[in-house]
């Protein structure tokens, strides 16, 4: 096919775009949506704390359950049903109502004391109608944070669940969970707790084989590039580590090249290149994993159970 770069940017746009759904993916959406459902006919808002290392598709979960309640226009107003922002370094009560206050599009959020910010975001708060607030990259709250600093601002957080009576997600690597232990009145507030860790394919081949059959099932090629044959799932466990977002940058950069080349699929001397230029400097390991015979990648499994046991 000759190639047309009009098609190529549509096609890559749908490739970006792609949202995969797995087990425990969806399940995390639900409990999501549980916190924003139940938490009106609840004494006290549901709220839920959610980690993951980097790269593991926290993102994308945000990104997903956000589309999933988008902001609405109305005459009166902005509605934004779920609204996310992130914490940023160093975490103080007047930088977390800052931050918040920002997200909602509010000029001037850092402005003021920390009681006017408060004040302003509680009624902003209302004023959006805000039915959920996610709060992403909150690890940083112990990145640099004193113990007195930390219990600060937990106490703050918890003052604003208990007065605007909307549920909070907490979202960030798996260090967040400090913060909770810092604050046992904050920790009460959040008995929802998931872990979005990486594909396991030692362990767990099933998950990360359906990983690969509905990205490949949603890759706008006119033929199949069979991610599941032989020992292509291993070669792909070998070059990501089972991180969602090495997985999704290798396909991405794989896709490009054989679009580029008016390919139907993606061949596999395009993974060779993509994760020799993008993957190998971070995964550093002693050979291309699309490279090599199939017994030589067999072998190679076989050491890592053995280190494994």
């Amino acid at each position: 096919m000759k190639y047309d770069p009009k098609r190529v940017h549509v096609l890559l746009k749908k490739i970006a775009a792609i949202r995969i759904r797995y087990p425990l993916f969806i399940a995390i959406l639900a409990d999501m949506d549980r916190c924003l459902a139940e938490s009106p006919d609840l004494r006290e808002p549901l709220c839920m704390l959610i980690t993951g290392d980097t790269g593991v598709g926290k993102s994308t979960l945000i990104d997903t359950f956000k589309q999933l309640h988008p902001k609405q226009n109305t005459v009166e107003g902005t509605e934004i049903p779920v609204l996310e922002a992130s914490l940023q370094l160093p975490v103080t009560i007047g930088g977390l109502f800052s931050s918040i206050l920002d997200a909602m599009g509010a000029p001037y959020a850092d402005r003021g004391t920390v009681e006017f910010k408060r004040r302003r975001l509680m009624e902003l708060l209302k004023r959006c109608r805000v039915q959920l607030v996610i709060l992403d990259e909150f690890q940083h709250l112990v990145e640099r944070g004193t113990r007195q600093r930390i219990e600060a601002v937990a106490d703050a957080i918890k003052s604003l669940i208990n007065h605007s009576g909307i549920p909070f997600i907490l979202v960030g690597m798996p260090t967040a969970h400090a913060v909770l232990e810092y604050s046992p009145q904050l920790a009460g507030r959040f008995p929802l707790r998931r872990d979005l860790p990486s594909f396991n394919w030692l362990e767990r081949p099933a998950d990360f084989e359906r990983l690969l059959t509905f990205f490949e099932q949603a890759l706008p090629f006119e033929k199949p590039s069979g991610f599941c044959d032989d020992t292509l799932p291993a070669r792909f466990y070998l070059a990501t580590g089972g991180n969602f977002r090495a997985f999704t940058t290798l396909i991405y950069d794989a896709s490009r090249t054989a679009l580029m080349r008016g390919g139907v699929r993606i061949e596999r001397e395009q993974l060779i290149r993509s994760y020799h230029s993008l993957l190998s400097a971070n995964r550093k390991l002693r050979a291309n994993p699309f490279l090599g015979d199939d017994s030589a990648i067999e072998r190679w499994i076989d050491q890592l159970r053995g280190k494994r046991q």
